[in-house]
C-alpha cells in the first residue's frame, strides 16, 4: 500500500514538474494578427517574425522592438536572415519578396510570384535566394534579386523550400501531397510520395544525408536522400506547420495546429511537450541559434521561448 502511494505520488510530481518546464520564460508581443514565420539571426540577437497583419517586426534578444518593418501590402508569410546577418527577407501574399539591410531599409522589392510568396530562403553561402509560392513554382535568386531558374513539377502552392548544406540541391514541399529533390541546375532528382495530405516542410538533416518532412496529414517522415523513407509517425493530433532539425541532427522540433509544440528524438521518440490544447495555433517552431530555446509563434500574435534540455 505504501509502495503504491509513493508511485503515485512520483508520478504526480513528475507530471509537476514537466508542466513547470514546459512554460514559456520569453514572450514576445508586438503584431496585431497572427504571426506566420520566424528567424533568429545566426548571432543571436536578432529575431525577425512576419505576421498577417502586412508587417515584420525585427526584434532584440530581450523582446524590444528595433524596427517594424513596413513594406508589403498584404500578409508577410515568411521570413530569412542572411547567414552574414547584413540583410533579411520578407516574402509577402503581395506576390514579393522585399531585401532588406539589417538596419530596416529597403533594398529591392522583386515580383516573385503570380499568386504570393509562401517561402523564402537564403543560401548557406548567402549567394542564392530560394522562394516559392502560390504560382506552384520554386525559384533560385541571386543574392541581389535576379531570377536564375525556375523549378516547375508541382501541381499546388509550395510550401516550403529548401538549401541543402553543401548549396548543392534543393528539396520542395508542396500542398500536392508531395516533395522534390533538385540539383541547382534545375535537374529533379527524386520524388518522395508518402503523405496523404499538403507536405508543410521539407528540409535536409545537417549533414545533408536525410531529408525530413512534415504535412497536413499529422505524420512526420524521415528520408534518406536517396528518397527512401526511412522512418514515418504521427507527431499530432491535427496539421502540422513546421518540422526542424536540431544542429547536431539527433532532435526534431515540431509545431502544429493542435496548440501543441514538440521536441522528439530522430527516432521519433517524444522528449518534451509545449503548450496544451487550450493553446491557439502555432503556425512555427524553430530552435534558437544556440539551441537552448525552442521558438514557438501562434495565431495568438505572440512568440513564445520555450527552454530545452540539452540536446546531446
Amino acid at each position: 500500500m505504501i509502495k503504491s502511494l509513493l508511485f503515485t505520488l512520483l508520478v504526480f510530481l513528475s507530471l509537476f514538474t514537466f508542466s513547470q518546464t514546459a512554460l514559456p520564460e520569453k514572450n514576445f508581443k508586438g503584431h496585431k494578427e497572427a504571426i506566420y514565420g520566424t528567424a533568429q539571426s545566426s548571432n543571436g540577437k536578432w529575431l525577425l517574425s512576419g505576421s498577417a497583419d502586412d508587417t515584420a517586426i525585427l526584434w532584440n534578444e530581450n523582446g524590444e522592438i528595433v524596427k517594424q518593418i513596413t513594406g508589403h501590402l498584404r500578409s508577410v508569410n515568411d521570413v530569412a536572415f542572411s547567414p552574414d546577418n547584413k540583410r533579411f527577407i520578407t516574402a509577402g501574399s503581395d506576390e514579393t519578396f522585399v531585401i532588406w539591410n539589417i538596419n530596416g531599409k529597403k533594398i529591392k522589392v522583386v515580383k516573385a510570384d503570380k499568386i504570393y510568396v509562401k517561402t523564402v530562403t537564403y543560401s548557406n553561402n548567402g549567394r542564392y535566394i530560394l522562394s516559392g509560392g502560390g504560382d506552384n513554382t520554386a525559384k533560385l535568386w541571386t543574392s541581389d534579386g535576379r531570377l536564375i531558374r525556375t523549378f516547375k513539377g508541382h501541381d499546388c502552392t509550395i510550401y516550403q523550400a529548401s538549401f541543402s548544406p553543401d548549396d548543392k540541391k534543393i528539396v520542395i514541399a508542396s500542398c500536392d501531397n508531395s516533395v522534390s529533390i533538385w540539383d541547382l541546375t534545375g535537374k529533379k532528382l527524386k520524388t518522395l510520395n508518402y503523405h496523404s495530405s499538403g507536405v508543410t516542410s521539407a528540409s535536409f538533416s545537417p549533414d545533408g544525408q536525410q531529408i525530413l518532412t512534415a504535412s497536413f496529414d499529422k505524420q512526420v517522415a524521415l528520408w534518406s536522400i536517396k528518397g527512401k523513407l526511412l522512418k514515418s509517425f504521427k507527431a499530432h493530433d491535427d496539421e502540422i506547420n513546421q518540422a526542424q532539425f536540431s544542429k547536431n541532427g539527433k532532435y526534431i522540433l515540431t509545431g502544429g495546429e493542435d496548440g501543441i509544440a514538440k521536441l522528439w528524438r530522430s527516432n521519433g521518440q517524444l522528449v518534451r511537450t509545449f503548450g496544451d490544447i487550450n493553446t491557439v495555433e502555432y503556425t512555427s517552431a524553430i530552435f534558437s541559434e544556440d539551441q537552448k530555446f525552442a521558438i514557438v509563434s501562434s495565431k495568438n500574435n505572440s512568440i513564445n521561448f520555450y527552454r530545452l534540455p540539452e540536446l546531446k
